[in-house]
């Protein structure tokens, strides 16, 4: 088996503290005796999205958004390949992983704003009930796509025969016989 470094200690240490955050923040969201723990979870998660886009645009490897670029219908087209047994193993990102991970950390955003308005009491924005909402829903819909990406991890694992999880502890991932592929030869076979 080869190994290869894939995710550096910046995203291994961002995924875990995100995973824990939005845990506490979700755990505490209905209790008035813990507020001021969801509030302060829900700081240190919008901080960590934050620094995950930044990271994201410095072009650091497979943590890149360039690496994993966005696009509905390779998403589409590698789902369906996952149906079928055939879909090709990523050293990065696959396409539909992708997919979920932009959509996590543009709803974890929203989730995050709108709380924070919630907060300060809609701070220039007087629809207490629409941010309200807008906060519930875009939390639940974050929950959602967690549950999507860890389906999505464990589908991958057995698939591939790759402990992506051990992968995300580590830092290593395990490289098949294919050459890896790189964004534009992506594109190429899609």
């Amino acid at each position: 088996m080869i190994l290869k470094y894939v995710w550096d200690p910046f995203v291994r240490i961002f995924h875990w503290s995100l995973v824990v955050a939005f845990a506490v923040a979700f755990y505490t969201h209905a209790s008035e005796w813990d507020r001021l723990i969801h509030i302060r979870a829900g700081y240190v998660a919008g901080a960590l999205i934050l620094a995950r886009i930044v990271w994201g645009l410095m072009r650091t490897g497979y943590a890149s958004f360039d690496s994993f670029p966005l696009n509905p219908l390779w998403a589409v087209k590698h789902l369906y390949r996952v149906m079928q047994g055939q879909a090709k193993h990523y050293i990065g990102h696959n396409p539909t992983g992708a997919l979920v991970i932009y959509a996590m950390l543009a709803t974890g955003l929203i989730a995050v704003i709108s709380g924070w308005l919630v907060f300060n009491e809609g701070w220039l924005i007087d629809e207490p009930a629409l941010l309200q909402s807008l906060h519930h829903y875009s939390t639940w819909g974050w929950l959602a796509l967690v549950v999507i990406h860890v389906s999505g991890v464990l589908v991958e694992s057995i698939l591939h025969r790759d402990n992506l999880i051990w992968a995300m502890i580590t830092g290593c991932k395990r490289v098949c016989k294919i050459n890896e592929r790189r964004p534009q030869e992506i594109k190429d076979n899609f």
